[in-house]
């Protein structure tokens, strides 16, 4: 376990406290076991979404960028928000997709979905990218705060601490995107608990997302197959799981 700031240890071990969640029986249909989720944590037919945009800076380190995510959880929560969508306000694709490999046990070409606009040249030269970064950084995956410092992925340290923070505050989160699933698996090693208040957004068609969403053993989400970095997965989330509610 790496060292940790004293804010993200007592978040852990408030995760850690809780009872174990019981899963509800999911009925029927993808939308009905999108509500009865959403029941079996909230126990609330009103869903109050928060979408919270992290976006440190480059003045911070990764273990002040994680206390920041688990303060932004409280204050969201404190402001009377039931679900929060972690979303990334600094983008880094090859930074988030290395984080990916290294913590599946994948390799760059496992992670690295060639669409029909992308040319095999551009291909491999962004296999190559992400190869090259996980092996500057491969001897720091004992210390998650550290490869993220290595990294620079403050952003993705950031949504760490909010989906920790998140669990602790018993408070439900949606995650649709590289970057967030990046900052998933980094929580999931510090507190594999908190994967009981997180739910994939969507089905994607992106190696990355979803070698990320086996390792943290959620279900897939929704059967859109999307693959934007926008949230729109997160966004027809929410809207069906409203309507499913007042259904």
């Amino acid at each position: 376990m790496p060292d940790l700031p004293d804010d993200v240890s007592e978040t852990i071990a408030r995760i850690t406290s809780l009872e174990p969640r019981e899963e509800p029986d999911t009925g029927t249909g993808e939308l009905a076991a999108l509500s009865e989720w959403w029941r079996g944590l909230v126990g609330a037919t009103v869903v109050a979404p928060v979408r919270e945009i992290f976006d440190p800076g480059r003045d911070i380190d990764a273990a002040t960028a994680l206390v920041s995510g688990v303060r932004a959880a409280d204050r969201a929560v404190d402001s009377g928000a039931t679900l929060l969508v972690p979303r990334a306000g600094d983008r880094d694709d090859t930074a988030s997709r290395a984080l990916i490999a290294l913590l599946t046990k994948k390799e760059a070409s496992a992670v690295l979905r060639q669409p029909p606009t992308m040319s095999d040249q551009e291909w491999m030269a962004r296999c190559a990218a992400i190869r090259d970064l996980m092996a500057a950084h491969r001897d720091l995956l004992g210390d998650q705060v550290a490869l993220l410092d290595a990294l620079g992925a403050r952003s993705i340290a950031g949504m760490a601490g909010l989906l920790l923070g998140a669990a602790a505050r018993r408070t439900p989160c949606l995650i649709d995107g590289t970057d967030e699933w990046a900052a998933a698996l980094v929580a999931d090693r510090l507190c594999h608990r908190a994967r009981s208040w997180w739910r994939s957004a969507t089905t994607s068609p992106d190696p990355a997302r979803t070698a990320a969403c086996d390792r943290v053993g959620l279900g897939q989400g929704l059967p859109l197959q999307l693959d934007d970095e926008d949230g729109v997965g997160a966004t027809s989330t929410i809207l069906l799981l409203e309507l499913a509610l007042e259904i």
